[in-house]
Formats: C-alpha cells, structure tokens, sequence
C-alpha cells in the first residue's frame, strides 16, 4: 500500500534527499520551495550523525583529537562530502585572474587543483582542531557545540540564495528561489531548539546560549562570504556556493566556540 505524504513532508524530504548521503527513496516530484526552512532543521540529524562518531571514536580510542576526527568523518561522511565539494571547487574556480566563462568551466571539472587542495586540508584541518579544543571542555560545551555547528552550516547555505540571484537558469542554483527570511529565521530556530531545551533545563545554561550565538556567528560569515565571492566572480550563486557556505558556516562556528567558550568558562 502506498502511503500519501503530506506536503510538509514531501518537502522536508526533498531537500533532505539533495543534502545527504542516507538513502530516500520517494515516487513524488521533488519540491524545493521551502528548502529556506528545512535546510537549518536538517542540521538535526547530520549533528547526530557528528555525536555517533565522536561516541565511536572516543571509546575506542580515548584521545580527543582521534574522537574529534570521528565526529567530522560521521558528518561529512553522510551529509557533508557534497559541500566539500562545493568548497573545493568554489576554491579552485573563484581564485586568481581568469575569465568568467573559464571560472563557470572549472567548477564543472571534478579534478582538483593547488587552491582547493590546500582551502580543503584547511578547512578540515582547522574544524578537528576547533572540535579537539572544545572537547577538553565540559560535556555540555562538547554537546552544546556539536548541535549548533550543522544547524549554522546550513543555514549559512540557506543565506546565499536570500542575498543573491542564481548564476545560471540551470543547475542546483536555479532551483533555490524565493527564500524567505522569515522561514529561514523560522528554521534556525526549530532547528536551534535543542541548544534552548539545553538551556533550559541542563547544566551551565550559558554554554548553551553562547552556542546558539556561535551558529548564528558562522551563519552569517559563512552566507556572506559566500554570497558576495560568487556575486563579485560570477554575477550569483551556484550550487557550488551552497556547498562552500555550508563548510564555511560550520568551521566559522566551531573557530567560535573554540574562542569564546574556554574563556567563559575560565
């Protein structure tokens, strides 16, 4: 018997299908007009997938850098290869002085050069760092951390297309359209909801509350970054752009609260 999806849930599964590695298996046309909302809620679960692995890689091997690994290879395993992808190629094609057109060709090209290499091993290189720092912190701060990281990423994502227009009339970018602030506001809150349950009703609720504005911080610096480096190299976003703001948003997060929560905490 096939079920009938309600519309919320066709959308949700939609975008959820387009940024993530989990299987989704539907027989409905994908809808992307609300992806401003679910794109923040779908932190949730890549967060989750970021606190198995630390779970995994912590009890085997005891050292905070090999967990902090952990957590990022679950994440980026099953929701965030796509985005590195994005940086990558935003890395290689947005760099140096060549033509428009040559720029649009690159990040066609699945082959890697000298940029994206060295922005990539950065960008991973520096997010198990910031992790491994805060994981000499208090569970709270670890938790605390992990859960709003994902949420800031995407919702960074979800920024590009709100400040600018799509690149092309074709490809990922053409299809974000009509984002709204408000539903994006909307999401990063549903999606931020376990750092207010957090706040709320565990220990040291300031942590908590710093999180939530370290993903409010990488959100923004991983949107704008993104959006004004398309806007300025290509005339608007494409879906490279999304990717690139997603890796962004998180590092930016996690630079963050690698800053700011030793220093409270002290």
């Amino acid at each position: 018997m096939r079920v009938r999806l309600g519309q919320p849930l066709r959308r949700f599964l939609s975008v959820f299908a387009l940024i993530s590695r989990l299987p989704v298996r539907y027989s409905f046309e994908p809808d992307f007009s609300r992806s401003d909302f679910w794109m923040p809620v779908i932190g949730l679960p890549a967060a989750l997938c970021a606190l198995i692995g630390l779970g995994v890689f912590g009890f085997l091997f005891r050292d905070r850098y090999l967990a902090a690994i952990g957590a990022l290879f679950a994440e980026y395993f099953w929701f965030n290869v796509f985005h590195l992808d994005g940086l990558l190629d935003t890395a290689d094609a947005l760099t140096g002085q060549i033509g428009v057109e040559r720029r649009f060709e690159i990040l066609k090209d699945s082959r890697i050069g000298t940029y994206a290499f060295f922005f990539g091993f950065f960008a991973l290189a520096a997010s198990v760092a910031a992790l491994a720092s805060i994981l000499r912190l208090s569970a709270a701060a670890v938790l605390a951390a992990l859960l709003a990281a994902p949420v800031s990423g995407r919702t960074a994502s979800a920024l590009v297309p709100l400040l600018e227009r799509p690149a092309r009339p074709s490809g990922l970018g053409s299809l974000m359209r009509g984002f709204s602030a408000r539903r994006l506001a909307l999401g990063w809150v549903v999606g931020s909801l376990p750092l207010a349950a957090g706040a709320a009703l565990g220990p040291r609720p300031w942590t908590w509350a710093v999180a939530a504005g370290g993903s409010l911080l990488g959100a923004a610096g991983g949107g704008l970054l993104s959006a004004r480096l398309y806007r300025r190299r290509l005339g608007g976003f494409t879906g490279d752009a999304l990717g690139a703001a997603v890796v962004s948003g998180e590092l930016f997060c996690l630079l963050a609260l690698a800053a700011l929560l030793p220093r409270l905490s002290g």
